[in-house]
């Protein structure tokens, strides 16, 4: 009947490598998100320790330092919150490597990129992350390799609804704070 061609409906985009070692995390992450329906997300505090001069917009991003809970000097800009998550979809590189898991929030349809670290020394680069005004990253642990083999159902529920181990890398938020410290810099330091 048929010609015989058999045509997988992703329209010719990268699949996740199942050999990839995070692949395993990223599709338990994604399965636990379906179930749960939320995400647990960190804190943000925020920090500019600039020197003691005029410093331009393109210069500031690299004395900004984002921390999940409070320090000295920090600010905080979002408490913890769980996120209701209307769906989550896997971005992958070319070769497969997967880069992170997009979330796409509920009610804003704001998108949040998670990128998980490994546990071990990694010597390859991680694939760069999406273009997306969120994103933070998720630190595996040597007792999550362990857990995903012993009980994957409870990890999943774990690295979902716990803030630990997540840091944010950018945050809508977190650029304001960096503008309005910025203007405030320069103001202080006209030349």
């Amino acid at each position: 009947m048929g010609g015989g061609h058999v045509s997988r409906p992703d329209f010719g985009m990268a699949q996740p490598d199942p050999a990839h070692p995070l692949t395993e995390f990223y599709l338990l992450v994604q399965q636990a998100l379906d179930k749960a329906g939320c995400f647990a997300l960190p804190a943000l505090y925020a920090s500019l320790q600039a020197p003691a001069r005029r410093i331009y917009p393109e210069e500031a991003r690299e004395y900004l330092r984002l921390a999940p809970q409070a320090g000295e000097g920090f600010v905080r800009l979002q408490a913890a919150v769980q996120m209701q998550v209307l769906y989550s979809s896997l971005q992958v590189a070319a070769d497969g490597a997967p880069a992170a898991l997009l979330l796409t929030e509920e009610c804003t349809r704001s998108v949040t990129a998670l990128q998980l670290l490994p546990p071990f020394v990694w010597e390859d680069p991680l694939p760069p992350l999406p273009d997306v005004p969120a994103a933070l990253t998720l630190q595996l642990t040597v007792q999550d390799v362990e857990a995903i083999d012993a009980d994957p159902a409870a990890l999943g529920r774990r690295l979902v609804g716990s803030p630990a181990g997540k840091c944010w890398l950018t945050h809508p938020k977190a650029e304001t704070f960096l503008a309005e410290r910025v203007a405030l810099l320069q103001r202080v330091y006209r030349r």
